[in-house]
Formats: C-alpha cells, structure tokens, sequence
C-alpha cells in the first residue's frame, strides 16, 4: 500500500467501508494476557517491571518481568467518581508519582508507588471538574504542576463542544484534595478525545473528532487538530487556543515524533495515520499536513516505536464494518513523510485494539484489545 503524496492538498475524505486488507506480518513475537474486564488506558511504571491498565472500575497492575505479563492485582477505583462509562485513560506524572485515571468528571489519582506494592490508601483523591462527565484522556504538564483532562463531549455550559479541562494538581494532593484545584475550561470541537505535549514542552495538541461548524451528515464531517499555548492553558485556559486545521473524519490520537517536527494523528473516520509539520502548523496551518497513509479500519491508538523510525496504529473496526479486519498497522515514518509506500504490515490482535504504552526500554509494547478483554505484548526488536 502507498502513502499518498507527501505533501496533499487536503486531509482525507471519510471512509464508511473496510480499509484494503494489508499482509500480515512474519516473525513478530507476541504474547497474550486474559484480563476481567475491558482494558482501556495503559502505562508503564517509570521504574521495575511493572505496567497499570484501566479496567472499566478498577486499576489493574501488571508484572512484565520477562514472559507474559500478569496481572498481580485489581485495585478498585472510587465509584462514585466513575461515571456511566468507566474509568477510560490513564498516565504517569513525569517524576513517576501519581497515576492519574481519567473518569466521569475529572480524574482520579492514585498513588503509584501504594499501587504497586499493594498498599492501603493508594487512591489519593479525585479532580473534579465542572464541564461534563465524559472524560476520556488526561496529560500531566512537564513540571507535573497541572493536569489537563479531555471531556470528550462536555455539557450544556460548552454548548455541548467538547473541552480541556483543567486543574492544579500539585494543590490537590498537598491538601488532600480538600482546597479547590479546578482552574478552567478550553472549549475546542465535537468529541475532544486525544492529547500530547510538545517534546519542548510549550504547546499541547487535542484532536477533536468534529470540527465546530462542520457539521454534516453522519460521518462526513472533518475533524479538527488543535494546538495550544501550554503556559496560557495553566492560568487563562479559554484564551490558550493558537490555531486548529483540518485532520480528517473523526481524528481520535496524536503523538509528536521526538524531534518535535511531526506530529502523527489518527483519522479513525479515513482509515487514515496523517503526518502534520509543527512548523507549518503554527505559520500556515492549513498546508501543514505533510502525508496521509491508508492504515486499517478505524485507527484508535497510536505509538512511536524504535525512536520514531516506527509509527504503529491500532486498527480497532471498532464499529464492526463488514469485511473488516482489527489489527496493529507498522508504517515507516521516513516513507511516509517522503511520499513513498510506507505501510509494511500488520499484526493481528483481538477485538477492538484500543491503546498503547511503550516500555521504558523501548522494547515492548503493550495494547489494550477492549472487547476481547486482553492485552497483548509486542516485542518491538522484531518488528521489521
């Protein structure tokens, strides 16, 4: 399968049938772990063997010390804070400290280290915002100051767009979560669902799957990749918003290469993976996009892998498209970007591959299969 020209004149269109079916990769090693109940977010320990997934209201921790993974327990989550959906995305402070598990209202934050050991009161507290009760992703800022959570469709009060949210999280945990922690809202498109931070640190990226005023019919609407000024985010984060550009139908991740010069976005609507310049995207946002390559059907998550060399989508066919396959897409992100054939395979999973973590060595790869209630490991030393 080829990559579209690297530099397209605009994202893809929608897509409402299966992707074309792509060859399997050989001599890729995998293991699988049954879970009970269905993982969603995923994240590596910053240090041991160890992993935390998201299952549904509880926090399971997993042993990856060679092998299988296992799951060495369940930690419940408070239910009064989970919401009709379940516990959805989590991720790790970068000085390793707390885990914090998006849910309902805001997130819920648990102490890693209790967690790990198995000890009494690893849930510290919960943030609790004001702007609906669908969040969904949550991303920690660089000096782990401030939590930003994704409400993927907010409320009333957003005119039902979905926001940012945002709070003080240093100041929740000092007092117990007894001092007020919520700063504000960044209202952006229909379903705000992914987010990153730069590698510098100075800017935070949403994918939102429709863009506001682009309504249409059922799936022909673009979405919408937005970037934000992290430093007015923390303070005033109604005025943060810097610019936003069409990303495909139903954009739903995005990660930024290491470098900081790309950015990769999931376009689950186009059956797409779209590579954005940074740099255009702050002086010519609507020439940014620099390739699109045809994944499989319905690409949820996203990870980087072998330093970047690696761009691996979690073909989820998630609304069961007849004739579809699920499974991981591996894309050379050098073809890509270049314009050539780019996508080398892919690996089968189970049911509705949903997200990533990538080991702190670089050399596994987990991924949540949310309807077969697993989680698979890649070996990423045997990817081609």
């Amino acid at each position: 399968m080829a990559a579209l020209a690297s530099q397209p004149e605009s994202p893809p269109t929608c897509q409402s049938g299966p992707a074309p079916a792509e060859r399997q990769l050989s001599g890729v090693q995998t293991e699988s772990l049954t879970v009970p109940a269905q993982p969603f977010g995923l994240v590596y320990a910053s240090k041991g063997n160890l992993a935390f997934t998201v299952l549904h209201s509880g926090l399971g921790v997993l042993s990856t010390d060679g092998g299988t993974p296992r799951l060495v327990r369940t930690i419940p989550l408070p239910a009064a804070s989970l919401g009709k959906e379940g516990a959805t995305g989590i991720t790790l402070t970068h000085d390793g400290g707390e885990l914090l598990v998006a849910a309902g209202r805001g997130a819920i934050v648990v102490d890693a280290a209790k967690a790990a050991a198995g000890a009494a009161g690893a849930v510290l507290g919960t943030l609790t915002g004001t702007a609906g009760t669908s969040a969904i992703e949550v991303t920690v800022s660089p000096d782990d100051r401030y939590a930003f959570v994704s409400q993927e469709y907010g409320d009333a009060g957003t005119d039902h767009r979905g926001d940012i949210e945002v709070f003080d999280l240093r100041t929740a945990v000092r007092s117990r979560f007894e001092r007020a922690s919520y700063i504000g809202r960044l209202p952006l498109g229909d379903a705000v669902v992914g987010t990153a931070l730069s590698p510098d640190g100075q800017r935070l990226y949403a994918t939102s799957e429709v863009a506001p005023g682009r309504k249409g019919p059922a799936g022909s609407a673009q979405g919408e990749l937005s970037v934000i000024d992290l430093a007015t985010l923390e303070s005033t984060p109604d005025k943060a918003l810097l610019t936003s550009t069409a990303a495909g139908c139903q954009p739903v991740r995005v990660l930024s290469a290491p470098d900081g010069r790309t950015l990769w976005v999931t376009a689950r609507g186009s059956n797409a993976l779209l590579a954005f310049d940074v740099g255009r995207l702050a002086t010519d946002p609507h020439h940014a996009l620099l390739a699109s390559v045809q994944v499989g059907t319905a690409p949820v998550g996203l990870a980087l892998v072998q330093g970047g060399r690696l761009v691996v989508t979690a073909d989820s066919d998630r609304f069961h498209t007849a004739g579809a396959v699920t499974g991981l897409t591996v894309v050379d992100s050098q073809a890509a970007i270049a314009g050539k054939p780019a996508a080398l395979g892919r690996i089968p999973t189970g049911s509705f591959p949903r997200e990533f973590a990538l080991s702190p060595d670089g050399e596994a790869l987990l991924v949540s299969d949310h309807d077969s209630k697993q989680i698979q490991e890649i070996d990423t030393t045997t990817l081609p």
